[in-house]
């Protein structure tokens, strides 16, 4: 795998585009991780909502990604074949539970919008400004359409409530440009790991040529030696 690649996004060479894209899933995951521990990350939070085993198994998968990205650092500061090879491994395993964490949680959203709806009228939209870390599905216990919770009363988990139609505007631009923006970064990482592939091949491919050239000198001067003694 490769397509004969020779450089990183046609500029930055193999070597030093494997070190960015180690560092990318090492940063970005660790942001991820960290943002869903404290309850600001949305993905997390509502997928994890939606099914609580999924949060947990997501924030696995998320921290796997992560420690992946920080092998990917280290081996990327040597040219060592073995450890580059281990490497392109590990970032197409990264790629497949990215796309099972993104795809997952999109379609765990999308399917529990409307429950998701009704615990924004309650808590509000998560996000830095309002951070959750009880994950336990939270709806309006009545079918009152005049009913609103107690609202902007700071300290209260109600203070960022919201009304029926503004949370279920929010969910549904929060399901577009998550899948939007989902997908565009899993096409960019599946393009990273083709990268990751070539600088591993070429490596390969480097220490077959040294190992060929160096049996042709060893031949060549054996050669030499026997017609040096028929002679």
């Amino acid at each position: 795998m490769g397509f004969g690649l020779e450089k990183c996004c046609c500029l930055i060479p193999l070597r030093l585009g494997t070190f960015f894209i180690a560092i990318w899933f090492f940063a970005i995951y660790l942001i991820y991780s960290a943002t869903g521990f404290l309850g600001v990350n949305a993905i997390v939070f509502y997928s994890g909502q939606a099914a609580t085993p999924w949060y947990y198994i997501s924030m696995l998968f998320s921290v796997f990604i992560c420690l992946g990205g920080f092998c990917g650092i280290i081996v990327s500061c040597f040219a060592s074949r073995k450890f580059a090879k281990v490497f392109s491994v590990i970032v197409w395993i990264n790629v497949d539970l990215s796309i099972l964490v993104y795809l997952i949680s999109l379609i765990l959203i999308a399917v529990n919008k409307n429950h998701l709806a009704s615990s924004c009228q309650v808590v509000g939209f998560v996000g830095i400004g309002n951070p959750q870390q009880d994950i336990a599905p939270v709806q309006l216990h009545n079918e009152h359409s005049y009913y609103s919770p107690v609202r902007y009363y700071p300290g209260l988990r109600t203070e960022h409530a919201a009304d029926q139609e503004t949370c279920a505007r929010i969910m549904r631009d929060f399901i577009i440009l998550f899948g939007c923006l989902a997908f565009v970064i899993q096409l960019i990482q599946i393009y990273f790991a083709y990268v990751v592939s070539a600088y591993a091949k070429r490596l390969s491919n480097g220490a077959r040529h040294h190992r060929l050239h160096d049996q042709q000198i060893k031949e060549f001067e054996e050669t030499r030696y026997h017609m040096s003694t028929v002679y």
